[in-house]
């Protein structure tokens, strides 16, 4: 079956040989991004033996409908499921967009790969149709700075400001108006404990305006889903990326200034600060290995979700795959694509946990 290089719109029915194609050739992917470790799967991670599946004659099928920046990992996963169980399973990619994945799993799509966590609105149409949420199962970790590669979010201030940790709790109070992690008001950088000049100092804000993965994302582990402040700059660009520029070269212009970013984002006149969980915690810098362990507050996963009624069996077919990618085959998947990150022990087991 000849190969052609996908648009994003564009709807894979893959067989085995495309598979190996697409698995053996890196130009392939829809988001790429160069190398950023070389990391391997974790030997302790469980081994993955095929388990049985009704197999529906003539063939059983397995959709899998989402994110494109996933498609290199999503692709080497198809293929080995379709290897365990050659020749009666059929399965089929489409590699769009994170925002696919919701369309997906409303109509007849048994995976939905998302490269972040689905938005409200997405969570809300999921509901409306079957009055639970969809079952999010991590299967990778973000990586540490690739652009549209589910990169780490983290926090710019002044090169010259004196701060060399923020915790999540005052993130929360520097952001919100509802501080649901109960730390004091936070308006100057004296209020965060710095001294001269820049004790009386405001904080002047900047961030995305809502709805987007990226504010998303930060809104949900720093705020606790909190209400924003009134005097935040929602700073706009051609995408995201572009804006993140925007807002850090303008603190060339304004001393005070804090955003979320991306470490591709960083311009010389800022810096990036180290983050800790909770006041007086220990704080970490935004390496690979803390993004690894998720040390650093702010790593990010990359999930499949599934369709799961409450108290009811995942399927076999479905079960089985996600089990795969789990395992240490799945992981090393992860490893060799080399910008997302495997998975920790501890976290695939709290992960395989959930399809029980």
């Amino acid at each position: 079956m000849p190969i052609r290089k996908p648009s994003h719109r564009v709807r894979r029915s893959i067989c085995l040989a495309a598979l190996i194609a697409a698995a053996a050739t890196p130009a392939l992917a829809l988001k790429h991004a160069p190398r950023e470790h070389n990391l391997s799967a974790d030997p302790a991670l469980p081994a993955w033996t095929p388990g049985p599946v009704k197999i529906n004659p003539p063939e059983e099928e397995l959709t899998i409908v989402g994110a494109d920046v996933m498609d290199e990992m999503v692709f080497s996963w198809a293929k080995m499921y379709r290897e365990a169980y050659a020749p009666k399973m059929s399965v089929t990619v489409e590699a769009r967009a994170s925002g696919s994945g919701i369309k997906g799993l409303l109509g007849d799509a048994h995976l939905a790969p998302v490269g972040r966590e689905m938005m409200p609105a997405e969570v809300k149409a999921f509901v409306d149709k079957f009055g639970y949420e969809p079952t999010a199962i991590k299967v990778a970790t973000g990586s540490v700075g690739s652009l549209g590669k589910t990169a780490t979010s983290v926090i710019f201030v002044d090169k010259a400001n004196p701060i060399k940790c923020l915790s999540l709790d005052q993130l929360d109070s520097i952001y919100s108006k509802t501080r649901k992690r109960g730390y004091k008001e936070v308006n100057t950088w004296g209020d965060l404990g710095v001294g001269g000049e820049w004790a009386s100092r405001p904080i002047h804000l900047y961030g995305l305006k809502p709805v987007n993965g990226i504010e998303q994302f930060v809104k949900m582990v720093a705020m606790e889903g909190g209400e924003y402040k009134d005097n935040i700059e929602f700073v706009k660009g051609k995408g995201f990326t572009h804006a993140f520029n925007v807002a850090a070269e303008d603190m060339a212009n304004r001393p005070g200034g804090l955003t979320y970013a991306l470490l591709a984002n960083k311009t010389p006149n800022v810096k990036v600060v180290a983050l800790s969980a909770k006041e007086s915690g220990q704080c970490y810098e935004p390496t690979l290995e803390n993004v690894y362990s998720h040390k650093y507050p702010l790593s990010r996963y990359v999930y499949i979700y599934i369709n799961r009624k409450p108290g009811q069996a995942i399927e076999p077919k479905v079960k089985e795959f996600l089990k795969m990618t789990l395992s240490k085959q799945g992981q090393q998947v992860v490893a060799r694509e080399g910008v997302y990150i495997p998975l920790t022990p501890e976290v695939v087991r709290e992960e395989l946990g959930k399809l029980e």
